[in-house]
């Protein structure tokens, strides 16, 4: 197999793919692909720390925070001090920021029917437990790694 073949690099290719045509279709809503993602957590489960947010994003703090930053400053969201741990800050959708994820989403549901479409039921099953393999495999590499530091 060569490295064009392997794993990763289909990976990186599916990827960066979806990710290419996902900004090219939220451009013109002034908002990039992983602003999506984020608005679209939110709008499933309002009022969740940035540091959950970035959890179920698979994104680190700081590109989080940038986003968050934008995006309340063009009032989608709105951050505000847990009140069980004052570090925290739990993040919530304004009104505008509801109405455009809504917006984003309706705009973006042939695409993500296309991606979702692209393999059968069974497969998409078999394609699912791959991914969390790979993705756990990785991880406990990365923590053996870090304990053994």
């Amino acid at each position: 197999m060569t490295f064009e073949e392997s794993i990763p690099m289909r990976l990186r290719r599916a990827y960066l793919t979806i990710h290419r045509v996902a900004q090219s279709h939220f451009a013109p809503f002034n908002v990039t692909a992983d602003q999506f993602v984020l608005l679209s957590l939110l709008a499933e489960e309002d009022g969740i720390t940035q540091s959950e947010l970035g959890d179920r994003m698979a994104s680190d703090g700081n590109t989080v925070a940038a986003m968050l930053k934008l995006l309340e400053q063009r009032e989608y969201i709105r951050r505000v001090r847990c009140k069980i741990d004052g570090r925290a800050r739990r993040v919530y959708l304004t009104a505008a920021g509801r109405r455009l994820s809504t917006r984003l989403s309706r705009s973006s549901e042939d695409l993500r029917s296309l991606i979702e479409n692209a393999v059968t039921p069974a497969e998409r099953r078999n394609l699912d437990v791959s991914l969390d393999l790979i993705a756990n495999a990785v991880t406990a590499k990365e923590n053996k790694g870090t304990n053994a530091g």
